[in-house]
Parts: C-alpha cells; sequence; structure tokens
C-alpha cells in the first residue's frame, strides 16, 4: 500500500468508512490510525499536547517506514470528541464548519511535514436516505 487513513474511531462509521475507502476510492489495503476524532490531534497541542505529539509521531512512522504518499483524513457529524472538547459553540453548522477548517488546516500540517505528500479530505454525514455520504472538502 502507499496510502495512510486517519480517522475517528466512533464504531457507528467504521463499516461506512471501509466501504468508502475501498469501494469509491480503490483501497483494499491501507495503514490505519483510528482516534476520537480523527484527525482533530493535529491540533491538541492547547490542551492535548501528548495526543499531539504521539499523533504525529505515529503519523511520521508508518509515512516513512512504510514508504507511504498519500493520506486520506475523514471526520464526520455527530462527533463525540469535538463534543467533549468543547471547541467553539455547540451549533451544528458551526461544529461541522471547525471540523472542515480542522481538515484543511490537518492537510497544511501534512504537507508541511511530508513534501509532495497527497492529502484528500472527506466529511461524512448521514444522506436522506439514511445512507452515510462522503463531502470531499477543497
Amino acid at each position: 500500500t502507499d496510502t495512510l487513513v486517519i480517522h475517528c474511531s466512533d464504531h457507528r462509521f467504521q463499516t461506512h468508512f471501509d466501504e468508502f475507502l475501498e469501494k469509491n476510492l480503490g483501497l483494499s489495503s491501507f495503514d490505519r490510525l483510528a482516534f476520537p476524532g480523527g484527525p482533530q490531534f493535529f491540533f491538541a497541542s492547547s490542551y492535548l499536547p501528548k495526543f499531539e505529539w504521539a499523533g504525529k509521531r505515529w503519523t511520521q512512522f508508518l509515512m516513512e517506514k512504510h514508504n507511504l504518499k498519500k493520506i486520506i483524513l475523514i471526520t464526520h457529524e455527530d462527533c463525540g470528541w469535538y463534543k467533549e472538547i468543547k471547541i467553539g459553540p455547540f451549533v451544528i453548522d458551526a461544529l461541522q464548519k471547525r471540523q472542515k477548517e480542522d481538515l484543511v488546516g490537518a492537510k497544511r500540517v501534512l504537507q508541511s511535514m511530508f513534501s509532495g505528500v497527497e492529502v484528500k479530505l472527506f466529511f461524512a454525514h448521514p444522506n436522506q436516505s439514511g445512507e452515510v455520504a462522503f463531502e470531499e472538502i477543497a
């Protein structure tokens, strides 16, 4: 594999993440880091600096030791971790906006850590039919 996937560990989304990665992105094999809040750990320096340090260290280890070239970051609607750490006002639209901003910020962090790495960002949310849709964030 040449891909690392970092996503939230919320059990409600695991099957959906796996299906999306395989069916939509063609990934049957990849390295994975799953934490509460997914890639949010890249911004934990002010309240959980050890989380940020460990997450970056594990990311660096996998990227270097496994010679990975791509990173997929996924966060999702109704994330308990974002509610727990109370980032910003707890208004659904504001929370989702913050999650998407964090994805973009994490991409910048990763591109500064690993020159030339391809980073794709996705926000998962249930759609009208009850399925989970994946919105790609530019």
